[in-house]
């Protein structure tokens, strides 16, 4: 008899009894609410005699591992899916049984026991967005599991968990023989490079555009930790901007790897002061009823009856319940703030994953925003989003890779918020004057580029890199030019 031994996420999977056959996903419901149910209905959960042999959530970026596991344990015959679907791990799971995978353009790299592998390549499950290598495959499964869904158990007295307890009850194991298979998980290729983990700032227009070179950032800058839940690469207090925060075309979020009905859906639940049954918390309930008020409705009074308030601040940490609790919430604190009649926004998030939860939380952000500004009839301004660890899992690279090369070969000229400069040559000077819009704030001259590199310095008049790199040229061309004595004309 082959009992159950996972391979993958032994901290997070529920082992109920190693000889039985049957194994229970969760999605994104909590397994420790899930087994509650089952128990409160009746169902056989004792090590013993149960016929459930592990019970595990997917969350999505998961599903590769699961598959793995399911290889190493033939015995599993049955797969009870049980919970809220909230990412669409469900038809990442059927899909593959159903239709397999296929090739996808990609320029993942991965990276196997034995050094670079060329055979493997990256495969997205058909008709899902979900991408991972193609060592596993539906063909290796030499019996596929059957996968039976109930929806429902989240919600209190809808009777699926009942219907799940008898349909336990009545199962019948397949007795399915096979040997285990072991299949290796590559590693993609990554290199981090050197920069303050701590002093990252991004500024841009739209949600998928910060995204892209949060993505970015991290992939390249990220320092590999080992936390209590694995390895992560995180870079701490990172500071994004996103100017004008408005819901983007389907496309463009499509083209992110997401989809926009899962988005407006979270807009949706994070405006709900209720909290879901299968949740410790939500953001929703945290905001609006945790604390036995509506703060997003207290904020809008505020700022009606005082447009210059800077008391809108909104909490959803409880030091009594979460320094020590199990499910902390992640987004931590709002702070409204209306200036010229837009409405600001800035947010903290103790921990943000970048690859799946960013980018949502941002359209969340964005629902707030604009119900606080219906409220008092304003316009939303920026978004912040500061982040005091934001991370990426090694081991789900596949769907970030190819976002983070699409910012690295970005050449956009983005304008430098700080200004910018008008080069000339006056006899033996350089002449460098200091422009914001058509405003002239400032004037440097001196004979030596060093000289005004250090005035421009010691002002911060430069925030753009880009922006640097090009005035340090230009520095250095209009000094050969007066040495060589050459009309000097700025390159524009």
């Amino acid at each position: 008899m082959i009992k159950f031994k996972p391979l993958f996420f032994k901290n997070k999977l529920y082992v109920v009894n190693p000889c039985a056959t049957l194994g229970i996903i969760t999605l994104w419901s909590e397994t420790d609410f899930i087994v509650r149910r089952l128990r409160k209905a009746g169902a056989d959960v004792d090590p013993e005699t149960s016929k459930i042999a592990v019970v595990g959530n997917l969350h999505g970026q998961g599903f590769r591992y699961l598959l793995r596991n399911l290889l190493y344990n033939p015995q599993i015959d049955t797969l009870l899916v049980l919970g809220s679907d909230r990412s669409g791990s469900y038809g990442f799971l059927s899909n593959f049984f159903l239709k397999g995978t296929e090739p996808v353009e990609s320029s993942v790299i991965y990276k196997g026991s034995s050094g670079n592998r060329d055979d493997v390549k990256a495969v997205r499950v058909i008709g899902t967005d979900y991408v991972m290598d193609n060592l596993v495959s539906r063909d290796l499964f030499l019996s596929i599991p059957d996968i039976i869904r109930i929806e429902g158990i989240e919600k209190p007295d809808s009777g699926a968990a009942e219907e799940a307890a008898a349909l336990l009850e009545n199962y019948t194991s397949g007795q399915r023989t096979g040997k285990r298979i072991f299949i290796e998980v590559p590693e993609v290729v990554v290199e981090t490079y050197p920069s303050n983990l701590r002093a990252h700032t991004i500024v841009e227009k739209t949600p998928s555009k910060a995204w892209t070179y949060l993505v970015h950032r991290v992939f390249r800058f990220g320092k590999r930790v080992l936390l209590r839940k694995g390895e992560r690469i995180e870079l701490q207090n990172v500071k994004v901007v996103i100017e004008k925060p408005r819901f983007e075309e389907d496309s463009v979020i499509k083209d992110c790897g997401f989809d926009p009905g899962s988005f407006r859906k979270y807009q949706e639940e994070i405006l709900c002061p209720e909290l879901p049954s299968d949740s410790s918390y939500s953001y929703g309930h945290r905001i609006r009823a945790y604390f036995g008020t509506d703060a997003l409705d207290i904020a809008a009074a505020n700022l009606r009856h005082g447009p210059d308030d800077r008391n809108c601040y909104v909490s959803m940490w409880d030091n009594a319940a979460d320094i020590e609790g199990d499910h902390r919430p992640c987004l931590v604190s709002l702070f409204f703030r209306k200036i010229d009649n837009n409405l600001h926004l800035t947010s903290t998030f103790r921990t943000h994953n970048t690859s799946d939860a960013w980018l949502e939380n941002v359209y969340g952000l964005m629902a707030i925003q604009q119900y606080v500004c219906g409220k008092i009839g304003t316009r939303p301004g920026a978004i912040t989003v500061i982040s005091h660890s934001v991370s990426l899992d090694p081991q789900y690279l596949e769907k970030v890779k190819a976002i983070y090369d699409r910012a690295a070969r970005t050449n956009a000229i983005r304008h430098d918020p700080n200004g910018y400069f008008l080069i000339s040559a006056d006899g033996d000077e350089i002449v460098v004057q200091h422009y914001h819009d058509a405003d002239k704030i400032g004037e440097y001259r001196s004979k030596k580029p060093l000289k005004i590199q250090q005035m421009i310095y010691r002002d911060c008049a430069i925030s753009d890199i880009n922006h640097a790199i090009y005035i340090g040229r230009q520095l250095e061309r209009a000094y050969h030019c007066i040495q060589e004595g050459v009309p000097y004309v700025q390159d524009h």
